[in-house]
């Protein structure tokens, strides 16, 4: 690691330098130094030439020097970028604003002109990323995304570019594999929704035939839904306000949409009230936000389904006092008011084994209503209209390996020329 030395200066001034190694072109070792006004700057230098190498550490000191006092300043620049896009909400510019205090000036340094990010020090931008601070793929990708369009608006911009190319362009990032979604069943499901307390069983069920995302579905009011047609409208879902939460736009232009669902779940639901009410709400009248319908209604119902599972193992191995004490989640005391549970585990005793081995999440009932009707051969567009995917690439990317129908007719016409082929070999061979 290197440091910056103080070296007095004839006239009484100070200035730092920064002492390193370098190998000549044959070979040979050889000892340098730069030499700056500020310490601040040395320091900057200096962590610089222990992240990217000497050689691309010189080249950005070059650049700055020669450019001078008009140099732009990479976070300045990015700032800049962030404040001025337009059709981003207030949650995604402050992300934006992390990404730069927390992952972008950090590395390259407060003092790091635009032209500090090369594709050798983008690339051990993402070695930093990804081993230093542990990020996970994705979220590489979104980091390096932001850079990467901040910089090519610099190359864009007018009547001067700042940077005569991207070096983000083409960047090799590390591999993103999504993890495959979980959905239940139609005996999982019947399973889960017996272990949510009663008061939840209509939201969730709603969130599951309207494929609606948890902070749409709790931004909902009365006059949304039309309990005639089953038509509901979503315009509009709980946003991170910073430090508290606030209604705004839902996550894609296509999330303002209208979507059909049944009729025999309207039927659960209140809809005699007020139009201006919200149509889930807590005890005290204030919206349900995805965190708290977690906190409240799911996790309730993953102790309730961790209780069953280890009751069946109890009364597996002949314990039934043991499995009686697992039981307790659904006894009087804990206000239990649902099935009881003996009958579910008569009743339902492989989905709670499936169960079990599911990541299970709020999540998984928009994911349970997109798969449910591809399986069951609603066409991929009307499924994407109505999840409210920016693309029907979004939803075949997801969701496609649901739509089995197209396959399966596929399958029948090959099918129909084995006998055909089969057939014409018999006669060679004869």
């Amino acid at each position: 690691m290197l440091t910056p030395r103080p070296r007095p200066r004839k006239d009484g001034t100070v200035s730092w330098q920064v002492p390193f190694h370098y190998y000549d072109t044959d070979g040979k070792r050889r000892q340098s130094s730069e030499s700056f006004d500020d310490f601040a700057e040395a320091q900057w230098w200096a962590d610089l030439v222990d992240r990217v190498g000497v050689d691309e550490a010189l080249k950005v000191v070059a650049t700055k020097r020669d450019t001078g006092s008009d140099v732009v300043l990479l976070t300045d620049w990015l700032t800049r970028y962030a404040d001025r896009l337009r059709g981003v909400q207030e949650d995604g510019r402050r992300k934006y604003h992390s990404y730069i205090r927390n992952d972008i000036e950090p590395f390259f340094g407060e003092r790091a002109p635009i032209d500090a990010v090369t594709q050798d020090t983008d690339a051990a931008w993402i070695v930093y990323l990804e081993q230093d601070k542990g990020n996970k793929p994705k979220t590489i990708k979104n980091k390096h995304g932001f850079l990467s369009a901040g910089l090519r608006a610099a190359v864009e911009q007018r009547p001067t570019a700042l940077l005569p190319f991207n070096p983000c362009a083409g960047m090799r990032l590390p591999r993103h594999d999504p993890a495959e979604i979980e959905i239940f069943d139609n005996n999982e499901w019947e399973l889960f929704e017996q272990v949510l307390a009663e008061r939840w069983r209509p939201q969730a069920e709603f969130g599951l035939v309207s494929m609606a995302r948890p902070s749409e579905v709790g931004a909902l009011l009365v006059r949304d839904v039309n309990p005639i047609t089953g038509e509901v409208r979503i315009n509009k879902a709980w946003k991170d306000g910073g430090s508290r939460l606030k209604l705004g736009k839902p996550k894609s232009t296509r999330g303002i949409r209208t979507v059909n669902i049944p009729l025999e779940t309207l039927d659960r639901l209140d809809l005699s009230r007020p139009g201006d009410e919200l149509l889930f709400h807590t005890v005290n009248r204030t919206p349900i936000r995805a965190a708290y319908f977690h906190r409240k209604a799911w996790q309730p119902a993953l102790r309730r389904l961790d209780a069953l599972a280890r009751a069946a193992a109890a009364y597996a191995r002949g314990q039934d006092a043991l499995a009686g004490e697992y039981l307790s989640p659904f006894a009087r005391k804990a206000l239990w008011r649902g099935a009881d549970p003996d009958e579910l585990l008569e009743r339902h005793s492989t989905a709670v084994a499936t169960l079990r081995v599911k990541h299970l999440n709020p999540y998984m009932l928009r994911h349970t209503g997109i798969s449910w009707k591809l399986q069951d051969g609603v066409p991929l567009f009307v499924v994407s209209r109505d999840a409210g995917h920016e693309s029907v690439t979004t939803t075949d990317r997801r969701y496609g390996h649901n739509d089995r129908k197209a396959s399966e007719s596929a399958a029948q016409v090959i099918a129909s020329r084995l006998p055909r082929v089969r057939a014409n070999m018999l006669a060679v061979a004869a």
